[in-house]
């Protein structure tokens, strides 16, 4: 129950966060369309401002003779923008081109609006003259087209417009969608506003979109996608859950097979070509958990290592393997190889703790091999010492996984080692023909230094008898001899031939 309720509280966390990003992207798509349309809104109402401002002061003749009302008749019919042109006189306009010369002059409205430029402002709100807009220059002025903006009216569902005087005390043009009642949430909750000003004139444009991101879904599609979004939060989350548990059900199972002892070790035996005996074994731990089967130790040892236990876990191995392979190694001479990591060299107690299970197990240091890699521990100095401090004590020493990634010949003249063991996935290239130069230039190069060679990963008998053929004097290992075996497995095949 607990989980299925925090399956759901993280699903749902993950939905509202799945839902913000899906609105962001939708409402950055709309804030580039309202950008497209403040821009032309901009550009058409300082068009319509020049033009304004440029027949204004185009106007030469004063008063309201016949030739001057035929010159603003003129001028009105020159320009779609301009709903009629007149003559100001004493803050009245006394005539116009549409109405001629008025019996009863009208006063200017009491607010006037001074732009930078020295033009004036005005707004009319009277039926029977003129409602709307105008401009005025010296005594001269000129009324905006009621019809001047219908090309951006009537504007869509979503959008509303204006033009307006940058202290937004004039409006020049506005129009806004009906809002139905319903959608009076989305207009007020998801509302984006865009204003733009005029670097020249005293101007500016507002575009809001309504009903943006989210709200712009239809319900049957904001469903539909809430529900698609859930399903697969719930279905990941789930995964991760299963993993999790998993992963600390292995842990908990792996903390208990440590402290047990119960992580079991196998042998895969080593063979001499000369005569194909057996003539070492290495080491190899194995863990069978119930719940998850044949745990690989490339999994199991890095999470042993995690949880602090590696000490006890090497120190277990030691002790099992010697436990059983002590008698069968005295009694046919078998070197018994053991893998040593950066933990045990650097632990500063593992040779003490390697002696005292050989002492307790009656098995001479000589029959002993520590397989350890080059790349073990981060300075030369602590590898050095530590194979000195083997070598002493009649320990053999080899050098583990050569040719993984970039071994190091000049570093490997540093150490007192007496084997090296070429990696599998050089071997592995025996058996593609272009490969086999390197193969055997690595292999060549090694031979020289007199050490003894061990080919690891031998699984046919094409690699075997290339192996064969060009160092009689090596060991192999691999399934194409024996998988790694039990204790039982391995005194029977002792008994026999290896192959």
């Amino acid at each position: 129950m607990k989980k299925i309720i925090a399956v759901a509280i993280i699903s749902t966390l993950l939905v509202v966060l799945s839902l913000y990003a899906v609105n962001a992207v939708i409402v950055s798509q709309q804030k580039s369309k309202q950008l497209e349309i403040s821009h032309t809104l901009l550009q058409y109402s300082e068009d319509l401002s020049q033009n304004v401002a440029l027949a204004l002061k185009s106007i030469t003749t004063q008063g309201c003779d016949k030739t001057s009302l035929d010159s603003y008749r003129q001028i009105k019919l020159d320009s779609l923008y301009f709903g009629d042109v007149g003559f100001i006189e004493k803050g009245k306009i006394v005539c116009t081109a549409f109405w001629g010369k008025l019996a009863t002059p009208v006063a200017l409205p009491a607010e006037l609006h001074k732009t930078p430029r020295g033009f004036l402002l005005a707004q009319f709100d009277k039926k029977e003259f003129f409602t709307g807009n105008a401009a005025i220059y010296h005594n001269i002025i000129i009324f905006t087209s009621r019809y001047a903006y219908d090309k951006f009216s009537p504007v869509t569902a979503s959008y509303s417009l204006s033009a307006t005087t940058k202290d937004f005390g004039r409006t020049f043009f506005s129009t806004t969608p009906a809002f139905k009642q319903q959608d009076l949430l989305h207009s007020t909750l998801f509302t984006i506003t865009l204003t733009q000003c005029s670097a020249f004139w005293d101007l500016c444009v507002i575009v809001k979109h309504h009903n943006a991101g989210l709200a712009s879904l239809s319900p049957v599609v904001f469903t539909f996608l809430v529900v698609i979004l859930y399903f697969i939060w719930v279905a990941i989350t789930f995964f991760f859950f299963r993993i999790y548990e998993d992963r600390f059900s292995l842990e908990r199972t792996l903390v208990k097979a440590v402290i047990t002892n119960t992580i079991s070790v196998k042998y895969q035996p080593i063979i001499r070509i000369q005569d194909k005996k057996i003539v070492g074994i290495e080491v190899l731990s194995r863990w069978h958990d119930q719940k998850h089967g044949d745990v690989s130790p490339e999994l199991f040892i890095p999470l042993i290592k995690k949880i602090g236990l590696y000490r006890k876990y090497y120190i277990n191995i030691i002790e099992k393997s010697l436990l059983e392979i002590a008698p069968l190694a005295t009694k046919h001479q078998l070197v018994v190889s053991l893998n040593v990591g950066r933990t045990e060299i650097e632990d500063g107690q593992f040779i003490a703790i390697l002696r005292r299970a050989c002492l307790i197990h009656r098995i001479p240091l000589s029959l002993i091999k520590i397989e350890l890699s080059e790349k073990a521990v981060s300075t030369v100095d602590i590898l050095e010492e530590f194979c000195r401090e083997l070598k002493s004590l009649g320990i053999k020493v080899s050098i583990d996984d050569f040719g993984v990634q970039n071994s190091n010949l000049a570093r490997l003249s540093l150490l007192e080692y007496d084997e090296i063991k070429i990696d599998k996935s050089l071997v592995d290239g025996i058996s593609e023909h272009y490969k086999q130069n390197i193969f055997v230039i690595f292999s060549d190069a090694l031979a020289r230094l007199n050490k003894s060679l061990v080919f690891e990963g031998v699984e046919n008998e094409i690699q075997y008898r290339f192996i064969a053929d060009r160092y009689p004097d090596a060991l192999v290992q691999g399934w194409y001899f024996s998988k790694s075996l039990t204790r039982s497995e391995l005194a029977q095949k002792l008994v026999g031939v290896a192959r």
